[in-house]
């Protein structure tokens, strides 16, 4: 059975594919430019939500029941960490590694979330599926064959990190950490 919660996060998550689709066709500054009022809008709400119980139902209502976990509900979204994690990607990485690093989080990320919950039989780590992280390491190979030309040893290395990332997630949101190592 398909979880649909899991189905729509994961469709909300490939939303963002346009970051590094427009990344592509910007500079590192201009991307920072629109990307980081976003990030502090985000933080904003993040931060407000905790503090001001009428906000904090409004985001129930209309957010937190249709697309966040628990854990979520508790902390940061899993979007303030997404353009974050973007953010610094963008600022640490060379465009063309930035760029494949972004598409692994958004293609990726969702295959696994939406293969591992629908069809994952296989538990590895906690929800964490084979077949999800199989899932994972295949999409992040099919962008690097695509992004990466030329690097495919070191594109192999950074999917297979990010897919470990992905799998063992634990204290840190992978919307962070997937980027960054699959940029490493």
């Amino acid at each position: 059975m398909i979880p649909w919660l899991e189905v729509r996060r994961k469709i909300m998550h490939t939303y963002p594919i346009v970051i590094p689709i427009g990344y592509q066709y910007l500079s590192k500054e201009t991307a920072l430019k629109i990307l980081l009022p976003i990030c502090a809008f985000y933080v904003f709400c993040d931060i407000l939500r905790h503090l001001h119980a009428g906000f904090n139902e409004l985001f129930e209502r209309v957010i937190a029941s249709r697309f966040l976990r628990e854990r979520e509900r508790r902390g940061l979204i899993g979007s303030t960490y997404f353009i974050f994690g973007t953010i610094l990607t963008i600022l640490l990485f060379p465009k063309e590694v930035a760029i494949a690093a972004l598409f692994i989080l958004v293609i990726s990320d969702a295959s696994a979330g939406i293969v591992g919950s629908g069809w994952g039989r296989t538990r590895l780590f906690g929800e964490k599926t084979l077949e999800g992280s199989i899932a994972f390491f295949i999409t992040g190979m099919a962008v690097v064959a695509l992004t990466m030309k030329g690097n495919l040893f070191w594109g192999t290395l950074a999917v297979l990190g990010a897919t470990l990332v992905e799998l063992f997630s634990l204290r840190l949101d992978d919307n962070l950490t997937i980027p960054l190592v699959a940029g490493g």
